[in-house]
C-alpha cells in the first residue's frame, strides 16, 4: 500500500478542517449540547450536602462562630451563676465569629493554592 506523502497528509488535514469550518450544524451542536447539559443539571436530585460544599470555607467559618458563641451564651449561665455569665459571651460571640472567619478564609487560601499547584 501506498503511504501517503507529508505534504498529502497535510493538504488532506487542511481540507477536512476548512470542511469543518464552514459545517452549518456546528452552531446547532453547540448549542444542543449546552441546552444536554443544562437539562442533566437540572434532572440531579436536591442535595444539602453539595450545596453545603459549595459554600465558602470563610462563611462557614462565620456560621461556626456564631454558632460557637451561641452555644456558650446558652451552655456558660447554666454552670457559673454570675451576671458576666451572660455578658461574656455576647462579648465573645463577635471574637468567635471573626475568628471563624480568619480560619476559614485560610482554608480558602489553602485550597487555592492547592487548584494552582494542580
Amino acid at each position: 500500500m501506498n503511504k501517503p506523502s507529508p505534504e498529502q497528509e497535510r493538504l488532506r488535514q487542511l481540507r477536512d478542517r476548512q470542511l469543518r469550518a464552514r459545517d452549518p450544524m456546528t452552531k446547532q451542536h453547540r448549542l444542543e449540547r449546552t441546552i444536554a447539559q443544562r437539562h442533566r443539571r437540572a434532572q440531579e436530585p436536591f442535595s444539602m450536602v453539595r450545596i453545603w460544599s459549595e459554600i465558602p470555607h470563610k462563611w462557614k467559618g462565620v456560621f461556626y462562630g456564631l454558632v460557637g458563641g451561641a452555644l456558650l451564651l446558652v451552655v456558660l449561665p447554666m454552670f457559673w451563676s454570675s451576671p458576666w455569665a451572660t455578658l461574656l459571651p455576647i462579648i465573645l460571640i463577635p471574637f468567635f465569629v471573626f475568628l471563624g472567619f480568619l480560619f476559614g478564609r485560610a482554608a480558602d487560601v489553602r485550597d487555592e493554592l492547592n487548584d494552582l499547584m494542580r
